[in-house]
């Protein structure tokens, strides 16, 4: 009798271990890529060849690089917040709100609404 209750309470102490233990970690899923599909480097490249980089972060923030074709030099740098409200896509740029578009993402594609339809593709 008293081996079962010895082995009981330590099942039941294993128990408690266990479940405190899986429950104190920590779950990060606000803005992580599986809840944020933006979350990553996109590019595209405009009419005169040059191409724009932005990357968007988990952490709402996002970074815009204007690119020259033939240097590669960077020609303009952005920084800015992000909201994504169901597929409307709004951007501050510098503490301006500089557009807001729709925004479809398929794969590695995404497509905005903005300038007639512009394609990102995932870097």
């Amino acid at each position: 009798m008293k081996k079962k209750l010895s082995i009981l309470s330590l099942l039941f102490g294993l128990f408690v271990c266990v479940t405190v233990f899986c429950s104190c970690s920590k779950d990060d899923d606000n803005g992580s890529s599986a809840s944020n599909p933006l979350v990553g480097t996109w590019c595209t490249v405009d009419g005169d060849g040059d191409y724009t980089e932005l990357i968007y972060k988990a952490d709402m923030t996002c970074i815009r690089f204007e690119h020259q074709r033939e240097s590669n030099k960077i020609k303009e740098t952005n920084y800015g917040r992000y909201q994504i409200n169901g597929n409307l896509l709004s951007i501050w740029w510098d503490g301006n709100k500089a557009w807001t578009c729709m925004f479809s993402i398929n794969g590695n594609e995404m497509t905005t609404d903005e300038g007639g339809g512009t394609t990102w593709t995932r870097k």
